[in-house]
């Protein structure tokens, strides 16, 4: 019996949907859609499929009665290329009006990424824990966030390729417009996060290479409601750091407009997100 390995599916295209502006996403679907009109509306006039003395204004009308509406306005096609156009035109649009369905689905399914996590994780001696910054700039707030942690190891010259999970005690309700830190702890018996990040640092360094893989891997799922999410996040070595905490940001009554944080009215907020204590 033959055996065949699955096919690769890419559903990249979903994520720059999903990662894109709605105004965006209509304004490139209009585009396309005029762009398509306008090409069959040049064929209909070079083949002159109308009456005569119809203007190419006439035409781009036809063009769009056409793809919108079944049967025909106020113009008829007169010959039969003009028919077989026409067929060849709402055919088309039909598929492309199911395709813009499907990609207004998935933007209104599936929303943008609009969670957002610090550059680097800080390593607190004084405690021994891993602390990260995340936060929720949606408007509505991300209920029952699940997080998941693991660390991957590879070609460190010391030990074998492998995968270590962190456990997590940081089970919150929501997330909402706030920053919020989550500490982990950075030693598991033997195991030291830090050690073995400072570890791969050094091996790249006396290498002058990049054959140290040591990440620190994080999903994080959760519900807007009907709109479920699910993103990654990678550290890696050097991107883990001693400090003492993340700088403290204020907010005040001046930053909320109708219950909404307005983060471009505080003044450095993206600058003291990623600030780190000492």
């Amino acid at each position: 019996m033959r055996k065949e390995y699955p096919k690769k599916t890419s559903l990249g295209w979903v994520s720059k949907i999903r990662n894109q502006h709605m105004a965006v996403v209509l304004a490139k679907m209009l585009c396309y859609y005029t762009l398509i009109n306008l090409v069959f509306s040049v064929l209909y006039y070079i083949f002159q499929v109308l009456a005569a003395e119809t203007s190419f204004f006439d035409y781009v009308y036809f063009s769009f009665v056409t793809s919108l509406a079944i049967g025909y306005g106020d113009f008829v096609p007169l010959t039969v290329l003009g028919k077989l156009l026409v067929i060849i035109h709402s055919g088309i649009t039909a598929v492309y009006f199911a395709l813009m369905i499907s990609i207004l689905s998935i933007k209104m399914l599936y929303p943008r990424n609009l969670i957002k996590f610090s550059r680097c994780i800080i390593y607190n001696s004084e405690t021994d824990t891993l602390i990260f910054r995340v936060i929720n700039t949606n408007k509505e707030p991300l209920i029952n966030p699940e997080l998941r942690i693991s660390v991957t190891e590879h070609n460190t010259g010391e030990s074998s390729p492998g995968v270590f999970s962190i456990t997590t005690d940081n089970n919150i309700t929501y997330l909402g417009k706030l920053d919020y830190s989550y500490s982990v702890k950075n030693t598991f018996g033997k195991f030291n996060v830090y050690e073995e990040a400072k570890k791969a640092v050094q091996f790249n360094k006396e290498t002058d290479s990049l054959e140290s893989r040591f990440r620190i891997n994080m999903s994080l799922t959760g519900s807007y409601g009907l709109n479920q999410i699910a993103l990654r996040k990678k550290y890696y070595a050097n991107e883990i750091i001693p400090g003492k905490c993340f700088k403290p940001i204020t907010y005040s009554k001046q930053v909320y407009i109708k219950k909404e944080i307005t983060y471009k009215k505080i003044k450095n907020f993206w600058e003291d997100f990623e600030a780190v204590e000492k």
